[in-house]
This record gives C-alpha cells, sequence and structure tokens, in this order.
C-alpha cells in the first residue's frame, strides 16, 4: 500500500539526512576500529599494565551502533525513494533505537573521558586515546541529532492523514 502524495513534504530532506546517517555509521566503526587497533597495539608493546581504560572496547559500541546508524539511514533513503506504511514504521523503529544506541554512546563516552581525565601520561596511548574518544562522543551526538529530526520528520508524516 503507498502513501498518500501529501506524506512526502519530507522528501529530499529525509534522503541527506539519511546520508548523513550513513556517513556518520562509517566513521564512527572507523573511530572504532582504528580506536581498537591503537589500544592493544600499545599494550602488546608497553605490557597490559596500562591505566587506560576500554570502556568503548569493551562495550562493543562502535560495532552495534555503526550498524543501527547504517540501517536507520538506508531506511530513510529507502523510504524517500519508495514510501510506504510497511517502510515508514520501519524507519521509525529503526531511529528510535538509533536514538537509545546514541543515548548509551554518549553515556559510555562520557563516563570513558571522566576516568582517564585523572591519568597524566606523555605516552601517546593516551593522548590519542583521549581524542578519539572525543571525536566517537561528537559523532554520536550528530547522530542523536540526526536521528531525532528523522523521527519526528517521520511521526509527523504518519500522523497526516
Amino acid at each position: 500500500m503507498n502513501m498518500p502524495q501529501n506524506r512526502l513534504w519530507i522528501k529530499k530532506e529525509l534522503r541527506v539526512l539519511g546520508t548523513i546517517q550513513l556517513m556518520t555509521s562509517l566513521i564512527i566503526q572507523s573511530l572504532g576500529y582504528f580506536w581498537t587497533y591503537l589500544f592493544f597495539s600499545q599494550t602488546i608493546v608497553f605490557g597490559f599494565g596500562s591505566n587506560y581504560p576500554p570502556i568503548i572496547g569493551n562495550s562493543g559500541y562502535t560495532l552495534w551502533a555503526s550498524l543501527l546508524f547504517s540501517l536507520s539511514g538506508s531506511l530513510s533513503i529507502i523510504l524517500q525513494k519508495r514510501p510506504s506504511n510497511h517502510t515508514l514504521t520501519w524507519t521509525l523503529t529503526m531511529n528510535i533505537l538509533s536514538i537509545f544506541a546514541t543515548l548509551v554512546g554518549v553515556f559510555l563516552t562520557t563516563i570513558e573521558m571522566i576516568v582517564t581525565s585523572s591519568v597524566h601520561s606523555s605516552l601517546w596511548q593516551y593522548k590519542s586515546g583521549r581524542v578519539l574518544t572525543e571525536y566517537l562522543f561528537l559523532f554520536s551526538m550528530l547522530e542523536l541529532f540526526v536521528s531525532s529530526i528523522v523521527t519526528e520528520w517521520i511521526y509527523r508524516a504518519s500522523q497526516i492523514e
């Protein structure tokens, strides 16, 4: 069942926001891979007695969150191309799950930044790990912002009859 034409008022913007979600998911996944490589390579070189707790790495946030973000972005683009009530429901659901995932990510990165704020070391492992965590925080906030806008627009579109 196709949606009525009056629900397509978000057409162009939804495609752009879906693309932003896809790019954000790729960036978050890349930051996670780079952060994990950095942590494990430095742990092997300098020993396992590190004061840097890998909260983000242990939770796997960058892997499962980037999967949710890419699904949200893909469904947003599909909804713009082929609007249907079924696609609208799935897009709304995935964007709500993305909002919850970003809230978890913001919480985890905030905890990691608080815990590591007391670690003072000249090793670049700590400094670059901290910078990567800050970038992860910023891109998680971007995804929270975009997912919130997409969710609001899709909810409004579902209410228009």
